[in-house]
């Protein structure tokens, strides 16, 4: 499956994110952290390649709009 997945301007989302199969995405706008449960924080940007496997866990922080496009699989 792929697409685009977009959150609007409610800067500050919180949610959880656990991939249920591998998702990569390439950032198309904006800027989000994920906090794995140890503590450490992934920064997203804008132009980034990000790649995480099936049964990743961390928390979905979003700072701006952001859009990015996705392949799961």
């Amino acid at each position: 499956m792929s697409g685009l997945w977009r959150i609007g301007p409610a800067e500050g989302a919180e949610f959880p994110y656990k991939p249920a199969a591998t998702d990569t995405f390439h950032v198309i706008e904006g800027e989000a952290e994920l906090e794995t449960p140890d503590g450490e924080k992934i920064e997203l940007a804008a132009g980034g390649i990000y790649s995480f496997p099936a049964g990743f866990t961390g928390t979905w922080r979003t700072r701006s709009p952001f859009m990015k496009f996705f392949v799961v699989g």
